[in-house]
């Protein structure tokens, strides 16, 4: 975080106070969720440490283990988000990397707001009149294991780590030049 010197007191951030390092109006977030002791369920963790050495110029990365209607508060104050996450589909190979608007998504309601997916998290909380990004897109990479607890991906998945990043960086500039 910056200083108390070093803030702007005119320029609001996210959550109404000032901007943390790195945050700028118009910035885009890569939101990368997973569980560093879940295999490779931290995919989007090493995605974002890649992103961390080299930045997107425009972007700032989170990391969030969160899930459900606690992702809102992850995204609060972003208009475009980019969200990297493991998936397994069980149509694709562990390694495959799928990169789609939210829209292209259809995931069904869970038991609970606590066990609900992205799409029906953000569709509860538009239709509650709460604030949501205008723009989502979701990179997210097929994964074997996670499951088990354990550190390290396996072989295919982590093959994929620079597929993945590319693939973030080409939705968040489609997301900062307006196009989709």
């Amino acid at each position: 975080m910056i200083g108390q010197a070093d803030r702007d007191p005119a320029i609001p951030g996210p959550l109404g106070g000032p901007y943390a390092e790195g945050e700028r109006p118009g910035a885009i977030l890569v939101l990368c969720l997973g569980n560093a002791i879940r295999r490779d369920d931290a995919v989007a963790l090493r995605v974002a440490d890649a992103l961390d050495a080299a930045p997107e110029p425009g972007a700032v990365v989170r990391r969030s283990a969160g899930s459900g209607l606690y992702l809102l508060d992850d995204m609060e104050g972003f208009d475009r988000v980019v969200v990297v996450d493991a998936v397994r589909t069980g149509a694709f190979p562990p390694g495959a990397v799928h990169s789609v608007p939210l829209e292209a998504i259809r995931a069904p309601g869970g038991p609970s707001p606590h066990a609900i997916g992205l799409p029906s998290a953000l569709a509860l909380a538009r239709d509650a009149g709460a604030p949501v990004p205008a723009r989502i897109h979701v990179v997210a990479v097929e994964v074997l294991e996670m499951e088990s607890i354990g550190e390290g991906l396996t072989p295919a998945v982590e093959a994929a780590v620079p597929a993945a990043v590319e693939a973030v960086r080409r939705a968040a500039r489609a997301l900062a030049g307006g196009a989709g």
